[in-house]
């Protein structure tokens, strides 16, 4: 498995800062679904499609339902990418 770029995982970090509301400093891979607050349904789906568009990919139902961590989204997205 290929290593996802700085600029890529810059990009994937930033929309999680913005959906989720997160600050800047905030340790991202400590983010899971079942701690935030902020990551309900909506929020997910906000999740799924700003990846979708920022990235050029298109993520089906399987792989959404996978994506309940920063870290969980971010393999997802560099096997996307790879």
């Amino acid at each position: 498995m290929t290593e996802m770029h700085e600029s890529d995982d810059t990009r994937l970090r930033a929309i999680f800062q913005t959906v989720f509301e997160l600050p800047p400093s905030r340790d991202l891979t400590t983010v899971r679904q079942i701690s935030e607050k902020t990551w309900d349904s909506l929020a997910h789906a906000t999740l799924v499609a700003a990846i979708e568009s920022e990235f050029g990919v298109s993520i089906d139902i399987a792989e959404a339902l996978e994506m309940t961590s920063f870290e969980a989204t971010r393999q997802i997205l560099e096997e996307k990418l790879a």
